[in-house]
């Protein structure tokens, strides 16, 4: 239940339910909840006055949100889900209060101190009897190496948060959430690549294991690296070298990993960086960064070489991409 885009990169939105009568304020609660998220079906579980509020914010490649709220429950059935434009995975540690989550046949009850997620692409529920506080991390599938709509180990997964990443993650979700509205360009991108950091390697919890045999272990750890590089794309530092030496195996060893799905790690690593500039000149939040801009955001410094790049695999120049996607949104 975490905010919707915002924007601008690092814009920041501060909803609240209007103290009125308990009929209205839900109601303006509903409306704020399924404009900030996409499509929902809001239900009230408590009789009483009810008070909501929304911050969130956008940092680097995630979304940010703190969300406080009397008890209420929300779904996205199926029907909804293929309504759904934005349907990311959300991570959410639980401030206050108790939360119980639904997906894909899988429900757990998660209470303060806990993180869990669930997939924006799926069905789900999210029922909270009580009153609730909770900041909650919002990001592409791609950062985790997942595609939205197939299933997951992250379909209703929790960690205690007390244990490995999640302690880290939850410390700095707990710490950020008052601040949301107050971070400068600078830190909120410094702020949005921890996050994002740390949202791979709590992931990679649930996804990384290395199951059975030398094929299951390879696979574990390509999608290891994989997360990891997403993580970095902005970079320029990033390339196999590092993503070899990071990993603790040789470049040779790597280049095979990669080899297996038919491509190299530098191809790799130069497709997911244009796939993101590609978004990015086509969403009208960045349409004041120039494609220069874009291509720095990404970790392509040379605006030149980036254009022929960019050409290559799309028959389209930055300008022309952006500008066609851009008229086709009015």
């Amino acid at each position: 239940m975490t905010s919707g885009q915002t924007d601008s990169p690092t814009a920041v939105r501060a909803l609240r339910a209007p103290d009125s009568r308990p009929r209205q304020s839900f109601h303006a609660w509903g409306k704020m909840v399924d404009d900030a998220c996409g499509p929902l079906h809001v239900y009230r579980t408590e009789p009483g006055e009810f008070r909501g509020a929304i911050s969130a914010g956008t940092f680097g490649t995630v979304q940010l949100a703190s969300i406080e709220a009397g008890p209420h429950s929300v779904e996205r059935t199926e029907r909804l889900a293929r309504r759904a434009e934005f349907t990311p995975l959300h991570l959410t540690c639980v401030l206050d209060g108790e939360v119980r989550v639904s997906q894909g046949g899988r429900t757990a009850v998660v209470r303060a101190g806990s993180l869990f997620s669930y997939d924006g692409s799926h069905p789900f529920r999210m029922s909270m009897r009580w009153p609730i506080h909770m900041v909650s991390v919002k990001f592409d599938h791609r950062l985790v190496d997942l595609r939205a709509r197939l299933e997951h180990p992250l379909w209703a997964a929790t960690w205690c948060g007390t244990q490995g990443a999640s302690v880290l993650l939850a410390g700095l979700l707990r710490t950020a959430a008052p601040h949301i509205a107050d971070f400068d360009r600078t830190v909120a991108d410094q702020l949005g690549s921890s996050l994002a950091s740390l949202v791979t390697a709590v992931c990679a919890e649930k996804l990384g294991a290395a199951g059975a045999g030398p094929a299951a272990a390879r696979r574990a750890l390509l999608h290891r690296i994989k997360m990891f590089a997403r993580a970095r794309l902005n970079s320029s530092d990033l390339c196999p070298s590092m993503l070899a030496r990071s990993h603790n195996i040789s470049l040779r060893y790597l280049q095979l990993l990669f080899q297996e799905e038919n491509t190299s790690p530098a191809l790799w690593i130069r497709d997911q960086r244009l796939e993101r500039c590609r978004d990015d000149l086509a969403d009208p939040r960045t349409a004041h960064l120039t494609v220069a801009n874009v291509a720095e955001r990404w970790g392509l410094d040379s605006a030149s070489h980036f254009s022929k790049l960019f050409r290559e695999r799309y028959g389209l120049t930055p300008r022309e991409w952006r500008r066609q996607s851009l008229l086709s949104r009015t």
